[in-house]
């Protein structure tokens, strides 16, 4: 972790980038300083229009980890759709179970299949808290949710939900509603080859646990 001057000289030398190549070169410098007090700065560059800084950005934020998450959802900016796709990615692989509403959230009515694609693959990876009994209420919240993605309207989203619900489900405890989403994404019904190999792997992967 750099010092605080150095962390207020590379806020200052974001804020005072003129050009692109200026706050590239600023915005690699606020993430090397590794600070949480970054964050809410980090946060604002995402949401300049610039998948290259917003990259940058996004990958300073997944490196502070799970310390990060409640200033991510803090500074979350609803009207900022750019930014919140980016702040939703970081989110899914930080993996903090403090983000799981806002991870449900988005892969339930997130306009972007990008960020319902991002938000299924972190409902799989999330770790849970450690009282069992909030942590066995966490995985229902998290199978339910993937179960819902299944019948998103994009494929992306339905194989990155059926890859999550094979997670969840090797965990332990059954849960049929999570079998039976992934075994219709093996029917004719579904119109993408890859979904279907995806869920029929999935499903020979959980028989044999």
């Amino acid at each position: 972790m750099k010092p605080d001057h150095e962390l207020d000289n590379a806020l200052r030398a974001v804020d005072a980038a003129t050009t692109s190549d200026q706050l590239l070169e600023a915005t690699a410098r606020l993430v090397r300083c590794r600070q949480l007090k970054a964050v809410p700065k980090l946060l604002e560059v995402i949401g300049y229009n610039n998948p290259a800084l917003a990259g940058l950005a996004m990958g300073g934020l997944i490196a502070l980890g799970k310390d990060a998450a409640p200033e991510i959802l803090r500074n979350l900016d609803p009207q900022n759709y750019g930014a919140r796709a980016w702040a939703v990615k970081a989110l899914a692989e930080i993996g903090d179970d403090c983000a799981l509403d806002t991870l449900i959230r988005a892969v339930d009515s997130d306009i972007g299949p990008s960020v319902r694609r991002a938000a299924a693959k972190g409902l799989g990876h999330l770790s849970f808290t450690s009282d069992p009994t909030q942590a066995s209420k966490q995985r229902d919240q998290c199978l339910e949710a993937l179960v819902r993605a299944c019948s998103d309207g994009e494929w992306v989203v339905r194989y990155s939900a059926c890859v999550s619900l094979e997670i969840r489900l090797a965990e332990g405890r059954p849960y049929a509603d999570a079998i039976q989403a992934i075994r219709r994404l093996t029917e004719p019904t579904e119109p993408v080859k890859v979904v279907r190999m995806r869920a029929i792997q999935a499903l020979e992967r959980i028989n044999a646990s």
